[in-house]
Parts: structure tokens; sequence; C-alpha cells
């Protein structure tokens, strides 16, 4: 039976909220606000338009948004513009006797805008921009038909064309990518759960020579990131042959995460009783049935922790991937957001899809094994 909280009990409870500790809250309340917000801005603009992306990125993406003109009215097909502020179209609209309605416009004169003459004329680039766009009706320039005020205008937001085209692109392949990353991020993993649990276990188990040595060296392997080490690393895979190919990420990937994940199982293991090894050995166990039987079994809380941020480290790690990978079949989908952004620089609303489809698997990953994640660092850390 659970006990009920009596109002002494509320009173303790709310003096003991200290202003001190209210301001803490208060600032770890604002630093979540302030990390949660970019990544509900790109979710919102990856369902608008890229236009609209641009011209009102914080307006929210679940309203039905039109297109309008600079006069205010609602257009029916996005319009490009040229350097003077007039709409351009694919193609110009002809009148009944087969001449260019806007044919006025490329014989007419210009005026030179800087001109002093201009100046004293009274010359206004704005007023005459709007004369000379001000009877150009909207035009679709896939079948030709000029829309009146009772056609249907243009939905703009919110859509799905951006998500639409980052899966269909010729150029970019993101089922592929995600392919990739899952064949090199769970090799990584895999390699590192195991190698990094059989050199926790020599370490804290026997007794040789150099032993405080090596584990230093694994605490210093920490310090060392790998922008200072690809350089040597780069030459090797290449002598080895292996260079653009998914082998090599994986081998550089696991060397780079074994410092890591031998810390913290070294941490769990030194904790695990000795009694139950000492047992199993007295029943005929040897050293491998009692690392497989014994120590494995017992190290699932800080196994996960390793699997875990393992997976995120290689999935995220674009550095290791841009300088080893050079095939676009080969890239993971890190490596293929990187192509988008530089290829479609001014297409903000994929750039906003890409980015959210490839955020949003490790965010829900992570989620779900959040208390693995503490629970595995935080096991070990008090021994009884």
């Amino acid at each position: 039976m659970t006990k009920a909280v009596t109002p002494k009990a509320k009173a303790q409870g709310l003096r003991r909220m200290t202003p001190v500790k209210a301001l803490i809250y208060a600032v770890l309340t604002l630093w979540a606000l302030t990390t949660l917000f970019p990544f509900v801005w790109v979710i919102n603009n990856s369902f608008k338009d890229s236009s609209l992306v641009v011209s009102d990125s914080f307006t929210p993406a679940f309203r039905r948004i039109y297109s309008y003109d600079r006069f205010g009215q609602i257009i029916r097909e996005e319009t490009m513009k040229d350097e003077y502020g007039r709409e351009m179209y694919r193609e110009y609209l002809r009148n009944e006797d087969g001449t260019f309605k806007l044919e006025r416009d490329v014989n007419k004169p210009q005026l030179d805008q800087s001109s002093a003459f201009a100046g004293l004329m009274g010359y206004s680039a704005a007023a005459q921009q709007n004369e000379e766009t001000a009877g150009l009706p909207a035009y679709d320039t896939s079948s030709g038909k000029v829309y009146d005020e009772t056609s249907a205008p243009v939905l703009l937001s919110p859509t799905l064309k951006n998500y639409v085209t980052a899966f269909t692109n010729n150029n970019v392949n993101i089922l592929r990518g995600y392919r990739n990353s899952l064949i090199i991020s769970g090799t990584v993993m895999l390699a590192v759960m195991l190698l990094s649990t059989m050199m926790a276990f020599g370490l804290t188990r026997y007794t040789f020579r150099g032993k405080g040595i090596v584990k230093s060296l694994v605490v210093a392997a920490l310090m060392f990131p790998a922008f200072s080490t690809i350089v040597p690393v780069y030459r090797m895979i290449t002598r080895l042959g292996i260079f653009d190919t998914l082998g090599s990420v994986v081998i550089v990937q696991t060397a780079g995460n074994l410092a890591f994940a031998c810390t913290v199982m070294m941490g769990f293991v030194t904790a695990l009783p000795y009694e139950l090894e000492e047992a199993a050995f007295m029943e005929g166990c040897g050293v491998y049935n009692i690392f497989l039987r014994i120590v494995l079994p017992m190290c699932r809380p800080a196994l996960a922790t390793v699997a875990i941020f393992t997976f995120i480290w290689s999935h995220n790690d674009l550095f290791v991937q841009m300088v080893l990978l050079r095939s676009k079949a080969l890239m993971p989908v890190c490596a293929i957001l990187r192509e988008i952004s530089s290829q479609y620089g001014t297409d903000y609303g994929l750039m906003a899809a890409a980015v959210a489809i490839v955020v949003i698997p490790v965010l829900i990953l992570y989620l779900f094994l959040q208390k693995n994640i503490i629970k595995g660092l935080t096991a070990g850390a008090v021994k009884g």
C-alpha cells in the first residue's frame, strides 16, 4: 500500500526548494529549451516549401499557406524574378496574332538608372517596375494555361515534397546511405563490444609486467582526437590497399572507440565478484568459458552503454568517412547529407528534410535506450 502524502510532508518538500536549487532548475530548463529549439525548427521547416523557409521560417508548417505575389494577390505557381524584380516565366504569352505580349519590353529603349539625366527626370525604378508588371498574369508553363481568379491557388505548406525528393532524387540515395551506415556502425559496435570486454577482463583479472603502463596508455588514448592521427592513418590505409572501402572506415572507427569502451568496461568488470569465477574454475571451466559464460552475461548493462555510444559516434563520424571514402555508392547517410548541402545549397526545404531523416532514427534509439545508458555509466562506479 502506498502512503498518503501529508500536508506536513508537502511543506517540508517545499522548504527544501532553496533559491539556489530553483535557480539551477531554471538554468537547466532554459538550457534544455535552447537545445530542443533547433531540432523543432528543422522539423517544422522540413514540411515547408523552400521559398517559405527563406521568407518566413518561424511560421508553423501545419498551417495552410498559399503563394502570394508582391501585390498581395494569390498567384497560381512559383515564379522567378529578374534583376529588376519583374516576374519571369519559362515561356512568354502570345497575343491573338501570335506576337509576344512582352515584346514591348524587349524592344523598349532602356534608361540608364545611374545617369544624371535619369535623376533630373525624376526617374523612379520602383514605379516603372510596377507599371511594367501590373498586367502580367500568372502563367502555367507546363500546360500553357493562363489562370483566372476562379482557379485554385498553389498550396505551399504543409507539404511532403521535400521528403519525397530526398528519397527519390537520382543523385541522392538516402536508402543506400542508410544501408552503408548500418553496415559500418553495426560492425564497429560489435567489434568494440567484444574487444573492449576482452581488454577489460585481461587488465583487471591478470597481473603481468607493464600492466600499469598499458592502463595508462588506454586512458591517454582518450586525449588524442581523430584529427591529430588522420595523416598516419590515411597512409597506413593506403598502403594496405583498402582505401575507399567500408572496411577501412570500420577499422579506423573501431580503433578510435576502443579507449573509451575499455575504460567503461574496466570500471564495471573490476566491481564484479571474484567468487563466481573462482567457483567456475573449480568446476573445470577454462579461461574462455569463464569469459563467455560468466563475465559477458554479467556485463550486459555496461555493454549496452558501450553499444549505444559506439553506434552513435560511428554513425555521426563524418570526418573519417569523408577522408577514407570517395565512391558515392559507399557514402553513409551523414556524408550524403553533406552532398545535399553542396549540390542543393539554396533548397533549404530539402536540406531540412535530409537533416530530419538523419537525426530522427538516432534520437529514437537514444530515447528508448537512455535507461541502459545511465545504468551502464553508473554501474561499477561504487563497489558494494
